[in-house]
């Protein structure tokens, strides 16, 4: 049997060949059908992706009235014209959610309001080897805190954060208080503070419409507006650490035009979070997003749809008179010191009440031209914003001034066409209109 195969050697061969034939069917079945399931799983996700975009499309600028598929109670969005504070459309933000590391534009921003940013500090033991993102500071290190900032919003350094907080607050707590003083000051009702880098805490919480008035006042702020904008940043070398070479996390800033900030946040606990923020045409704009997944793309369809909608219009012009009111039969005028533009949309007809807050400090006489308070404008019973205002004439008598902190007035705004066709002020009992 040396030369030819046993009989149980066929066998053997013939199984294999068949096993070999049945394998292959098998796969080549096994194949198609995941073939088909992933074409028809591409289908389905397209058409996911279109009535994902569709809704955003419908209900991105509405204010909140509808609910996109998007959006469920525990995520939300909003975008907001920073100089005004004016919402231009998002959905539950008033919704108390965590934030992850968005928190730390109200670090940066009590940091700047604060500290000499130019300081020398040696890096605490408290600020090395802190969980989640860093920029691996090690102790007594010599940083400046601008650098510092820069590790902040750049790379969301929480080693960075905890090191910011104690060199300016004293501790990690009392940094903590400034920062929830801060947001009372903003009148802020949903933010809480618990820490100065957004890890999960019970109590550390905030709302859309709240981040974004922190950031939209942070944007204000030039130096601010300048790290965040940053999208490369390098550190020199020293002494005690080596040169750092700063990326920015946040995408948006190469992704969208006209971006110029703000913060990327993540964790378990908060989900995706974005603020970004973008300027066109002389309009600087804030959004906010919190625990969506896809937070570049729903901030630019927002921000999208904002500016295709919305542009800034001076409805005052600097030297403009607010009100005029008598004492002792002599007649007193305030006006504007700076040009008031709004963010509007065509066809638009906007209320807004209006407060007189005078500075009680002031004592006569008072030069022309000084500076007496603000006028503060409120939309829907929230504070928009404040412009400060000046006399036109001397003021001799503060019983000028008590009469006038007593003021209340409205104004209403008609816009068609790109243009304004009518203002009226009411103050006390009198009515003046401009056009």
């Amino acid at each position: 049997m040396g030369r030819y195969f046993s009989i149980k050697s066929v066998f053997k061969i013939i199984f294999i060949i068949i096993a070999v034939i049945l394998t292959t069917f098998i796969m080549y079945s096994f194949s198609d059908a995941l073939s088909i399931a992933k074409i028809d799983f591409a289908d389905k996700s397209h058409k996911s992706s279109d009535y994902y975009q569709k809704s955003l499309d419908d209900n991105a600028i509405n204010n909140g009235e509808n609910q996109a598929a998007y959006i469920n109670k525990s995520s939300s969005a909003v975008v907001m014209e920073a100089s005004t504070l004016r919402v231009l459309g998002g959905q539950n933000k008033d919704v108390r959610l965590e934030m992850a590391s968005t928190t730390k534009v109200m670090t940066a921003l009590v940091v700047i309001e604060n500290a000499d940013l130019d300081k020398a500090v040696k890096i605490p033991d408290e600020a090395v080897g802190i969980e989640g993102s860093s920029i691996y500071l090690k102790k007594n290190e010599i940083w400046t805190i601008r650098d510092l900032l820069y590790g902040l919003m750049l790379r969301s350094g929480n080693d960075a954060a905890t090191a910011l907080a104690i060199v300016t607050g004293g501790s990690i707590d009392g940094f903590v208080d400034m920062m929830n003083k801060r947001a009372e000051q903003l009148g802020l009702a949903n933010t809480h503070f618990q820490n100065p880098h957004g890890l999960h805490g019970d109590q550390h919480y905030t709302s859309a419409y709240d981040l974004a008035v922190i950031s939209s006042t942070a944007m204000q702020n030039k130096t601010f507006k300048e790290i965040v904008g940053c999208k490369m940043y390098t550190v020199e070398a020293n002494q005690t650490h080596p040169t750092y070479y700063l990326a920015n996390k946040n995408k948006m800033l190469g992704l969208y035009d006209g971006a110029n900030g703000v913060k990327t946040g993540y964790t378990k606990d908060s989900g995706r979070c974005l603020v970004s923020a973008a300027e066109r045409n002389g309009m600087q704009l804030v959004c906010v997003v919190l625990n969506i997944y896809d937070t570049y793309n729903t901030c630019s369809v927002y921000l999208d749809k904002a500016f295709q909608q919305y542009a800034p219009v001076a409805v005052g012009k600097q030297g403009d008179t607010m009100s005029e009111i008598s004492v002792d039969g002599v007649n007193y005028g305030i006006a504007l010191q700076n040009d008031l533009v709004l963010p509007l949309k065509d066809g638009e007809l906007m209320g807004l009440t209006c407060n007189f807050e005078i500075d009680a400090d002031l004592s006569a006489p008072l030069k022309k031209a000084s500076v007496i308070g603000k006028i503060l404008f409120y939309h829907d019973n929230r504070l928009l914003f404040s412009a400060n205002i000046v006399n036109i004439e001397e003021i001799v008598d503060t019983g000028v001034l008590r009469k006038l902190s007593a003021y209340t007035g409205e104004m209403r705004i008609s816009i068609e066409n790109g243009e304004i066709k009518q203002i009226f002020s009411g103050y006390g009992d009198s009515v003046e209109t401009r056009s």
